[in-house]
């Protein structure tokens, strides 16, 4: 049938863009999207930032080791003392005088005017109350978390691309179908200047002709500026520059797209693969870690630890230097007594917590359900669409032969003839329009169900 015809040049042959484009189809502008698109890698990035944090929490694992060393020098030495011998020359001077010798009433000491000191220790936790294995299992959650926000990010900007796309195809079949109409116009306008100088019609009717062409002219530039605007923002979206971009629409004709019951699936079942519903179900879960974080900073904590300590000091006042090594292992229990009293109601928060996730998984999986089968009806009524701009231009092609038909014999004027050409364009439009949006809606409906 003759609307097939319009339909296949539409998606298939017409092209707006320069004829040194690259041009591209839906699944290639897809690829280049997951590939290219900031917005997504910066999601990626996020991801490997999350692995990198589930790495730290598997480190405290390890034991705690650190080192150090002081090394100083005074002005005076930082030990001084003065000893009272005034008993012991009273008692022993005049003995000791006898000999030439003399004993000081007092006796001034002092050392260690330098010296360094190096340790190291190492402390490995036993016990801390489950908090290390739940940060670690925090941290894996939440990198988990990160790749599913990925997947959902990728599969928005799988269905903007396939939004984009078929917005630009029906702007190709609706320009397809205004250069349709320009034709009949232009054959319209030679047929009535010959009616014009026959007397048969008053030139009026070219007149009204001529506005008619203005009109569909008017149309296809606005077209043209809206497809122009289109490949842009599907060129950024797929990280490429606009110069040269253009899209390779699919020959797509109404019989090809496939029946609704073909695509069906319960949306009992098709919720079970949302990511939205991952989403919450692991929301539940970092309540529930979190809770058991909260209750692990009440408990007691243990661990164990070595260390090691080396002195060199320079004692003076004729001592040999003090150096010495030392090796001390050491057991300690932590019991946060005060953390008692403010922490069953930080517990007690922390399970309102998880009840509160639990109730928003339950009314996510709702409003998914809802969501899918919104999907469904969304299809059928763009099938059904499809099934009505079907007969729209069996009519609209019947009623624009007859009309021609008439129009030659002279039994109308020139109005009934325009008002056949507008709905044969409206009839065309409105089928180029039903299989874009049946296309959209199928896209949509598949990534949400699949």
């Amino acid at each position: 049938m003759r609307y097939f015809s319009v339909i296949l040049l539409a998606f298939g042959l017409l092209g707006t863009a320069p004829l040194q484009a690259q041009t591209f189809s839906l699944q290639e502008c897809q690829d280049m999207a997951v590939a290219n698109n900031r917005s997504l890698a910066n999601a990626h990035t996020d991801v490997a930032m999350a692995a990198e944090d589930e790495a730290v929490a598997f480190t405290k694992f390890f034991p705690s080791v650190s080192a150090g060393a002081t090394g100083f020098i005074a002005a005076k030495d930082l030990m001084r003392t003065e000893m009272d011998l005034s008993d012991l020359a009273a008692a022993y001077g005049p003995a000791l005088g006898q000999m030439g010798m003399a004993i000081p009433e007092s006796y001034a000491v002092s050392m260690m005017k330098k010296g360094a000191v190096a340790d190291v220790m190492a402390t490995q936790p036993l016990y801390a109350g489950g908090q290390i294995r739940t940060g670690r299992k925090l941290a894996a959650l939440q990198h988990e978390v990160r790749r599913l926000q990925v997947n959902m990010e990728e599969r928005d900007l799988l269905q903007h691309v396939a939004e984009y796309y078929w917005q630009i195809c029906a702007l190709r079949a609706n320009a397809a179908t205004v250069d349709t109409v320009l034709a009949q116009l232009r054959g319209v306008h030679r047929y009535t200047e010959d009616y014009v100088k026959a007397g048969i019609t008053h030139r009026n009717a070219l007149l009204q002709i001529e506005m008619k062409q203005q009109e569909m002219e008017s149309n296809r530039l606005q077209i043209d500026n809206a497809d122009a605007l289109l490949r842009m923002v599907l060129a950024q979206l797929c990280g490429m520059k606009p110069q040269g971009f253009d899209i390779r629409p699919e020959v797509t004709r109404p019989e090809d797209c496939p029946a609704p019951e073909t695509l069906f699936i319960a949306p009992a079942d098709a919720v079970e693969n949302r990511v939205e519903l991952a989403l919450a179900e692991r929301n539940v879960r970092a309540q529930q870690l979190q809770e058991r974080m909260e209750r692990g900073k009440l408990l007691p904590s243990v661990a164990i630890g070595v260390a090691g300590m080396y002195q060199d000091m320079e004692l003076g006042g004729g001592m040999d230097n003090m150096k010495n090594g030392n090796l001390i292992g050491f057991a300690t229990v932590s019991i946060p007594i005060t953390d008692w009293w403010g922490g069953k109601h930080t517990l007690r928060k922390a399970r309102l917590q998880r009840q509160k996730a639990e109730n928003s998984r339950n009314e996510a999986r709702e409003q998914l359900e809802i969501d899918i089968l919104s999907a469904w009806n969304n299809l059928t009524e763009g099938y059904a669409q499809i099934e009505v701009a079907r007969r729209s231009i069996t009519s609209a092609d019947e009623n624009l032969r007859l009309t021609t038909d008439e129009y030659r014999a002279g039994t109308i004027d020139i109005t009934d003839m325009l008002d056949a050409i507008t709905l044969y364009t409206q009839a065309h439009n409105r089928m180029t329009e039903a299989v874009a949006n049946y296309q959209t809606r199928m896209a949509d409906y598949l990534q949400k169900t699949r």
